[in-house]
């Protein structure tokens, strides 16, 4: 999590009635959508538990930019439910519009003993709410998960 007022890239966990939110910033698309993943993650893991010795490629495409997210988000869980991994870092090189895709990779680890989990773990990524935004120089999300 990084204060939002420093630039940067960051994120922030959002009071929500039944499931998890966050808001996620940076100043290009692809700091953005990293720190959106990291997010994600940090929501069920605590990073500092997880040893990273795995590295995953990451690539998807859909219809908008809200889509592209959310498919992006969405792998990710794919991935580590796949792998049985918690994902600690994300790093994006490239968001590009028509066809909209991200590209990027993925670092993580084993799901550490006993623990892992200071929350429940995210089992979807929704369409409820989310936003994606410009605002100045800095690019904006808020994403509802399933938990």
């Amino acid at each position: 999590m990084t204060d939002d007022a420093h630039g940067g890239r960051g994120f922030r966990p959002l009071e929500h009635t039944a499931d998890k939110a966050i808001e996620a910033w940076g100043e290009t698309l692809p700091e953005m959508f990293s720190a959106a993943a990291e997010g994600m993650f940090s929501e069920s893991v605590d990073p500092a538990q997880v040893s990273e010795t795995r590295e995953w490629a990451v690539e998807v495409e859909a219809d908008g930019l809200e889509d592209l997210l959310r498919a992006w988000l969405s792998e990710l869980l794919w991935i580590a439910e796949r792998d049985e991994a918690a994902i600690t870092r994300v790093e994006v090189e490239a968001v590009q519009s028509e066809p909209w895709r991200a590209r990027g990779r993925a670092r993580g680890g084993p799901l550490p003993a006993g623990g892992a989990h200071p929350g429940a773990p995210v089992k979807a990524v929704t369409y409820h709410g989310l936003r994606v935004w410009q605002e100045g120089e800095r690019w904006r999300t808020r994403v509802v998960f399933d938990v």
